[in-house]
């Protein structure tokens, strides 16, 4: 793969020291890593920048993760992005289902296993990339058959302008007979 533009990946959790080992983790992915200390932060980000991924908190102070991750996906912009939680607490059945209810794509539980955490947040990176390529793609095929179009429109009113013009040369030839 050539050199390809990072994407943004937002970690959001209220416990500093845990910020910083979830970004040594993901500092080997090359991407650029945006920190939130709290949901209202990692608003206050989404609203700047788009992301790939969004790593949450499932415990926090002022909104836990599953508010968040609703209110998240809830805006228009980030209705699609993926959104992983990571828990200390073991969640019982009722917790999952309300997390991928919200959004949630995946768990992560704690203690984070470095390489799984990488390899989780790796695939809705290349996702992400990937959706955002096809999107470029049909944003230039819809812009060459719109090209395409115009072009045929041109063509047939060329064409109609021939016609009309043999038409009436037409006529003139057969008064000028007629004369």
């Amino acid at each position: 793969m050539g050199a390809e533009e990072q994407v943004n990946i937002l970690l959001v959790d209220d416990q500093p020291a845990k910020l910083l080992g979830y970004e040594v983790i993901l500092s080997e992915l090359g991407e650029n890593l945006i920190k939130a200390g709290s949901a209202n932060e990692a608003l206050e980000r989404l609203l700047k920048h788009d992301v790939a991924v969004v790593l949450i908190d499932v415990c926090m102070p002022d909104l836990d993760g599953f508010e968040l991750a609703s209110m998240i996906r809830d805006h228009p912009r980030h209705e699609k992005t993926a959104v992983i939680f990571i828990s200390a607490v073991r969640l019982e059945t009722d917790d999952l289902l309300k997390g991928y209810r919200t959004g949630a794509v995946d768990y992560v539980p704690v203690p984070v296993v470095p390489e799984i955490l990488k390899a989780k947040v790796q695939i809705f990176v290349e996702l992400y990339r990937k959706t955002r390529q096809l999107d470029s793609l049909n944003a230039q095929l819809e812009e060459r058959v719109k090209q395409r179009t115009e072009q045929l429109e041109d063509s047939h009113a060329m064409l109609q302008q021939s016609e009309e013009r043999l038409r009436l040369a037409s006529e003139a030839a057969r008064l000028a007979t007629f004369d």
